[in-house]
């Protein structure tokens, strides 16, 4: 996670020391965000609960995204990438014993309207998002994924003239269920990981994001800019 958060920080850098471009007069965002993930697991909590252990806590959550904004900032459209890490965790049974160590990906297509475009300051966003997402339960192996799902409400404020800083909520999930595969465990007759009672244990990915972050409006080329004057 530390080299997606490098690799953006130097983006949005070089970004903010380029020539100044009001938000007003580019189309075109680099995004960033970082913040807390809640994550709703209900069959593997259930389990963890049965084996004397804690639920999932919120873990670390990290996005970044390109995106364009059209129709005067009305609308705006955004390729999306997130990752979200979780504390790590025992799960021991008759079946299973290994450490732990869930993490998820989160690739996505996300549309949003500003619902208030004629304030340059204060600009609230309501979106939505689709794509896909895979969550690995362990290092080794442990995956679930599958088509997602996501609502978005995010608030702006502009910081300069080609800076905004805002504050984002997501709730994000995954359609379908699916059994964690556990081609790590090559005794197991399902294939998957199991739970006590020595059924392959499935789930759907749900969590709540909390993040802030900040966005860099990209100055367009010089032919583009005259063409929208």
């Amino acid at each position: 996670m530390r080299s997606f958060t490098s690799i953006t920080a130097v983006l949005l850098l070089v970004a903010a020391l380029s020539a100044p471009a009001a938000a007003a007069d580019s189309n075109v965002f680099l995004k960033t965000t970082i913040g807390g993930s809640y994550p709703f697991m209900e069959n593997l909590n259930t389990e963890l609960k049965k084996q004397g252990r804690c639920a999932l806590s919120t873990g670390l959550s990290f996005s970044m995204s390109i995106g364009r904004a059209f129709s005067q900032h009305k609308w705006g459209l955004e390729l999306w990438f997130d990752v979200a890490r979780y504390q790590s965790f025992k799960y021991e049974n008759a079946y299973e014993n290994f450490e732990g160590d869930m993490t998820h990906y989160n690739f996505m297509l996300v549309g949003k309207r500003n619902l208030w475009p004629s304030n340059e300051i204060f600009r609230p966003y309501l979106g939505a998002g689709f794509g896909y997402g895979y969550t690995n339960i362990a290092r080794a192996g442990g995956k679930i994924d599958g088509l997602q799902g996501m609502v978005l409400l995010q608030f702006e404020s502009r910081i300069k003239d080609n800076i905004t800083m805002f504050l984002e909520t997501t709730f994000l999930t995954t359609f379908d269920k699916s059994k964690y595969d556990s081609s790590f465990l090559e005794s197991s007759v399902y294939d998957a990981i199991q739970d006590s009672n020595g059924d392959p244990l499935d789930e759907r990915f749900s969590s709540v994001d909390l993040r802030v972050g900040i966005q860099a409006w990209l100055k367009p080329p010089s032919k583009y800019a005259a063409y929208q004057k």
